[in-house]
């Protein structure tokens, strides 16, 4: 087994492309170090801006083990923290979601702070000779409001997301007319013994989605499989078909024809963990976080919007429990049978099959997310960039 930073042959060549080694897919010291230079330092999702309704409403997050939150302040502007008591390190916060009054109390002293992150009392502090409470606020965070969704950054100097992923929002409302009246009406989480690359890769993969194959059958069937096109672009990717077959043993998509937000199946991909996606003719928005909880764990957070928040027609309603039901159980199988096969000692690195065309079974979007990895670690040639980008319109 080679060293867990050694790329082996992994090259920026497509045509001579082999996957990222074993390693990276299980040694601590290379999540340690995603955390690092990834995690803490990109924009990270955290929820919908419908579910930071009123002042006081709060999400919370943990980023590789850094807890954070944002919370919607009584003038109404979001604002994010370090989820942590600036007097001996107690979480502020337990739950992931709730709805605060005036302050934030620490469970352990009772250090209170207010929605802007101010601290408000501290018991006994008045007897201690120079304390003064302007020196103990929250420790802020970057927070930024991106399509309607609610990112957080713990890199103070990153870009906005609108520059790091240029042409992301206005591809994304092409296939999204109703993207601003989004409202979220329930999610699916999964806890998957599996690496967050491992998840991502499945979602970036259609391989392994076609209509003789041993899984997603009715997924082959429901779009236009043959004719999928998976685009990379700086910091994001989609992956796109047009409708397939109204008989697909998930949904009859005929009485929603021209009612759904779009036709066809797409799903865009935001760096590092994100997707958002829709199937053809379902009037619903899905969010697909795939957070890293450990060098073989990540939590997956499948969250469904609608317009207004309106009630589910036959089909959309349909598509949203196959996804929660059926579609998304079948990756999680498949993402932890991967995790297993990493960890064989027959098993070390592979070829990624690039063809010329860039095929619907073309693995050159996988190619690029991981050459994305390198980048962000410095594991690339010294003086290389990722030259993966695709030329053609979306």
């Amino acid at each position: 087994m080679p060293e867990a930073f050694d790329v082996g042959r992994f090259s920026l060549d497509p045509n001579a492309a082999w996957t990222l080694p074993a390693p990276y897919f299980f040694a601590p010291e290379v999540f340690a170090a995603e955390a690092a230079a990834i995690f803490r330092r990109s924009w990270r999702f955290v929820g919908h801006v419908s579910q930071f309704a009123a002042p006081g409403d709060y999400r919370t997050q943990d980023i590789c083990g850094a807890g954070v939150f944002v919370v919607r302040g009584t003038d109404g502007a979001l604002r994010g923290f370090h989820n942590v008591c600036r007097h001996r390190a107690h979480r502020l916060l337990k739950e992931r979601h709730g709805t605060l009054r005036v302050v934030i109390t620490c469970p352990y002293h009772s250090w209170s702070y207010g929605l802007d992150g101010g601290l408000r009392q501290a018991r006994n502090s008045e007897t201690v000779p120079g304390f003064d409470r302007g020196d103990f606020g929250l420790e802020p965070i970057a927070v930024e409001t991106f399509c309607g969704f609610v990112f957080v950054n713990l890199d103070a100097g990153a870009a906005s997301l609108r520059d790091q992923a240029p042409g992301f929002e206005e591809a994304l409302r092409r296939f999204f007319p109703d993207l601003d009246r989004m409202r979220w009406i329930g999610q699916a989480d999964f806890d998957i013994a599996a690496n967050w690359k491992v998840v991502v890769e499945n979602s970036l993969d259609g391989y392994h989605v076609f209509l003789s194959g041993p899984a997603h059958h009715a997924f082959g069937k429901l779009m236009d499989g043959r004719n999928l096109r998976m685009i990379n672009r700086p910091g994001w990717i989609v992956l796109h078909a047009h409708e397939g077959a109204p008989d697909n043993g998930v949904y009859d998509f005929r009485p929603n024809i021209g009612r759904g937000q779009t036709g066809d199946y797409v799903t865009f991909y935001l760096w590092p963990d994100l997707l958002l996606f829709t199937y053809p003719h379902v009037n619903a928005l899905w969010t697909f976080l795939m957070a890293p909880e450990g060098p073989e764990r990540t939590r997956e957070e499948v969250a469904a919007y609608t317009p207004d928040g309106a009630g589910l027609d036959p089909a959309t309603r349909d598509a949203i429990r196959w996804m929660a039901d059926v579609l998304g159980p079948e990756d999680v199988g498949l993402n932890v049978g991967v995790q297993h096969g990493l960890r064989s000692p027959a098993y070390v690195q592979s070829r990624l099959l690039i063809d010329a065309r860039r095929s619907d079974m073309s693995e050159h979007a996988i190619h690029y997310f991981q050459a994305c990895v390198l980048e962000a670690l410095g594991r690339l040639p010294k003086g290389s960039t990722v030259p993966l980008i695709s030329p053609e319109a979306i």
